[in-house]
């Protein structure tokens, strides 16, 4: 990405001189630091924002997510006063009636295709030149760690997304988590195959009664254990003849269909998934009613830490890489990484504010430790807090990877030296702390990181091993699959319940193929070959 020449910088401060004077947070190309993020020389700006409900997080009493340390931060370092208009556990529900009645706030969080709407009805502000005159060094430089998902926040060559990002591709596979109790108590090996998954299910249930794994009306848990027949529900992927086509409609699907229809009959899948919803699903987790769960990598913090505080450190569940049918590591599947973008709109008078602050987010997340004191980042990052920003964050997509491998070399080794960011330090100490005192708030970061069996050092291996298959929809939706919304997969959701329900039969795939394709999959599918394919 090129830097504006000295003499650009030079007559853009003396331009603006007049308003306010050039500083070193970060328009200049610098990092911000805790100093001279300080509070802007034009006195307090006021921004206004909405977000989504974040239920896990902790806070201190008398804050909430519209009140809180972050918010706090912002108008003392930074001179900006961040009012939440609304926040809803039905976001973009919510966002969608804003855009459409055009009661947009200052800045918020989009989704892609949000994005591409709001771009076409010009309703947001190109962030080309705010972005490159004054996002940080650091900031730009995630933006080149995936500099394909930086591209997919702009259109004929002008920003209007700032990417989110992401925490790298090593929070992408997923796994099989098993009671570890349940487990040893009754001398179980870890899955080879599928039939030692369903295998395992059934003693379970003999033992423990209840069902044998947990999943939900949406059967995005359930599609999980698909790669283990190499089918690939959601994915973009290419066909013998170099074609894109969508992974749920191919024959790979049903087979896992077929198989997961007889689990049904067995019992395994539970009887009543087609009416729980994602928080019923994880209460009976919790409850000690189900032993096994496809789940992605964050299993630690939810349902982890609730399950922990409930049954015990030793209900833990553990993670173990997906098998195929023949007994191999399945192909992960690997999906377009980011999924959100910050925007601001059209006429918004204060954009370089909003990248202080996203400077300032940056700054503290991945050079903070040392340079803050430890009471300062606790009170930012502990107890989840570092999530509930809402728009006014971007992540470094290569931050869990590296990450990774610093808190593992320090693990073995105890040697700590090598832990540089308040988050190392973070997953480390949590680590610890369950390993020592089985604190359940630690749960999540010792499965993800600490614990001698983790789910990141299952998916460091798939990532070093290549052994993934890469979307090919890698990027900003075509607008002819975003409009029809979620009406596509809705139909192979439902059809795909009665399958495994037994109300139709397994042959009933092929009839679903047809009414999806009918239905606007043909055309979805030659939009994506059109704007991805060869």
């Amino acid at each position: 990405m090129a830097k504006k020449t000295k003499s650009l910088i030079l007559t853009l401060c003396m331009s603006t001189i007049l308003m306010t004077a050039c500083s070193n947070d970060g328009s200049t190309g610098k990092n911000p630091t805790s100093s001279d993020s300080g509070n802007a020389e034009s006195g307090t700006v006021t921004i206004h924002t909405v977000t989504s409900e974040y239920t896990s997080a902790k806070y201190p009493k008398g804050d909430d997510i519209t009140n809180n340390v972050w918010i706090r931060r912002y108008k003392e370092k930074l001179g900006v006063d961040v009012k939440t208009d609304w926040v809803s556990d039905e976001y973009n529900t919510k966002l969608n009636l804003a855009i459409s009645s055009n009661d947009l706030p200052d800045v918020f969080r989009v989704n892609p295709s949000q994005l591409q709407q709001l771009i076409e009805a010009d309703m947001i502000m190109d962030l080309t030149d705010v972005f490159e005159q004054n996002a940080s060094e650091r900031l730009k430089g995630y933006m080149e760690a995936d500099a394909d998902s930086f591209e997919s926040g702009k259109k004929d060559g002008k920003l209007y997304g700032i990417p989110q990002m992401h925490w790298g591709l090593i929070e992408q596979p997923d796994f099989i988590w098993i009671r570890n109790d349940w487990k040893e108590e009754l001398g179980l090996e870890d899955p080879k195959n599928m039939d030692d998954v369903k295998n395992i299910a059934l003693k379970l249930m003999e033992k423990h009664g209840g069902y044998g794994m947990a999943v939900d009306q949406s059967l995005d848990y359930l599609n999980l254990l698909a790669i283990g027949w190499n089918a690939h529900p959601d994915l973009w992927i290419e066909d013998q003849s170099g074609s894109l086509v969508y992974g749920s409609i191919q024959p790979e699907m049903k087979a896992a269909l077929a198989e997961w229809a007889e689990w049904y009959k067995l019992g395994i899948i539970d009887p009543e998934f087609a009416i729980k919803d994602f928080n019923a699903m994880n209460a009976d987790i919790v409850a000690g009613k189900v032993g096994m769960q496809p789940y992605y990598q964050w299993w630690g913090y939810n349902p982890g830490v609730d399950t922990v505080a409930n049954l015990g450190k030793d209900a833990i569940f553990y993670p173990y890489t997906i098998p195929t049918v023949d007994g191999k590591e399945a192909k992960q599947s690997i999906f377009f990484a980011n999924n959100s973008y910050v925007v601001m709109k059209k006429g918004f008078a204060n954009p370089k504010e909003v990248i202080d602050i996203l400077n300032d987010y940056a700054y503290i997340v991945d050079e903070g430790q040392g340079k803050e004191s430890k009471e300062t980042l606790s009170a930012l990052l502990d107890n989840d807090i570092a999530h509930v920003v809402g728009a006014f964050r971007v992540l470094n997509p290569n931050s869990d990877y590296e990450q990774y491998e610093a808190v593992s070399a320090a693990l073995q080794s105890e040697d700590t030296s090598g832990l540089t960011t308040s988050g190392m330090w973070q997953k480390y100490n949590n680590s610890v702390e369950f390993m020592k005192n089985a604190t359940p708030g630690a749960v999540g970061d010792y499965l993800q990181q600490g614990a001698p069996k983790n789910a990141y050092g299952l998916a460091k291996k798939v990532l070093d091993d290549q052994n993934y298959i890469k979307t090919a929809l890698w990027g900003v939706t075509p607008e002819v699959l975003a409009s029809y919304g979620t009406t596509l997969d809705d139909l192979l959701t439902e059809g795909f319940t009665k399958i495994i329900m037994g109300t139709e039969s397994i042959d009933y795939f092929d009839v679903l193929v047809q009414n999806w394709r009918a239905a606007g999959g043909d055309e979805a599918t030659k939009a994506v070959n059109e704007a991805y394919g060869k």
